[in-house]
């Protein structure tokens, strides 16, 4: 705002707009059409500064890179020895006796595995490591036909 400290003169219309810096004629209001006009071919141009926001695209790749950090934090992603990609991660599953635990479960496409026991540092293991808590791991809970959600009118218990 340096060169304006001392104010300015404003010349606006719908297509543009130009500034002249002070000093400036101080009888100005008193000059007739021809003589503003002639101050406003003088008076400098003002551009318009684009705002240094970003794009939508921009914030989509922030937001990813938020989440895969995020995910990096607290889940682990490793190749088992047949080359089969899983994630490893805490999750909150049902009890048979109505409760909650947390277990860590181990997903690759449609498999998922759960292991209710396994060591504090569990993010640090290599992928051997993995692969045999892997093999201690248990399939999760499955639920007895009766307590299954019921899809079509074929699905219900026979009584």
């Amino acid at each position: 705002m340096e060169p304006y400290a001392g104010g300015w003169l404003t010349f606006e219309s719908p297509f543009e707009k130009r500034r002249m810096v002070a000093p400036y004629p101080s009888r100005w209001v008193e000059y007739d059409l021809a003589q503003l006009e002639m101050l406003c071919r003088a008076a400098e141009p003002v551009t318009r500064k684009k705002k240094n926001t970003p794009s939508s695209e921009q914030l989509a790749i922030i937001d990813q890179t938020v989440d895969r950090d995020e995910r990096a934090d607290t889940q682990r992603t490793f190749s088992s020895p047949r080359g089969r990609e899983w994630t490893a991660r805490l999750h909150e599953c049902p009890t048979k006796d109505g409760g909650m635990e947390i277990v860590l479960r181990f997903t690759a496409g449609d498999a998922v595995v759960d292991l209710r026991d396994w060591p504090e540092n569990w993010k640090s293991l290599v992928r051997d490591d993995y692969a045999l808590l892997l093999l201690d791991a248990e399939p999760p809970r499955r639920l007895d036909r009766k307590e299954r959600m019921q899809r079509r009118k074929d699905d219900r218990p026979d009584e």
